[in-house]
């Protein structure tokens, strides 16, 4: 899903919260699963977001768009839409964590971005693991 995203330039209008005075930013895929991206303001190249797929860590993961986000991102279609989370860096990166309660929306047709916030009910946290642990009796270790 990044791959669409790669080298594109997306307007978020203001809304990624704690940043409203950067509007556009460049986005580039920085490893090879194409799992994370960085999302570079070109307002200020001293600022930036790693940010991450959350439905390759949590396949689970799903809202419903409001219909206001929609209109503002002047979205038509799901086939429309890319979903990612920013990433909280910790050390060691194994303990590093994504924010799933308010993921950014992009219109990949029109290059409009929005940061949401889920209502409390939607039971997701700022502050998700990336590398999950599975239950031992899936005979799986965390990603």
């Amino acid at each position: 899903m990044l791959t669409i995203l790669h080298d594109k330039t997306f307007s978020f209008q203001g809304s990624v919260l704690g940043f409203e005075e950067y509007d556009r930013f460049r986005f580039s895929i920085v490893d090879d699963n194409n799992l994370y991206g960085y999302l570079k303001s070109e307002n200020d190249e001293n600022i930036g977001f790693l940010v991450v797929n959350p439905f390759m860590i949590y396949p689970e993961y799903s809202f419903e768009l409001e219909d206001h986000t929609k209109e503002i991102l002047d979205i038509k279609s799901e086939e429309e839409v890319a979903v990612v989370g920013i990433v909280t860096i910790k050390k060691p990166f194994k303990a590093s964590t994504v924010n799933l309660l308010a993921p950014l929306i992009i219109n990949i047709t029109n290059g409009k971005g929005r940061q949401i916030v889920l209502p409390p009910k939607s039971n997701y946290e700022t502050k998700e693991p990336i590398f999950r642990q599975l239950p031992a009796e899936s005979g799986e270790k965390g990603c």
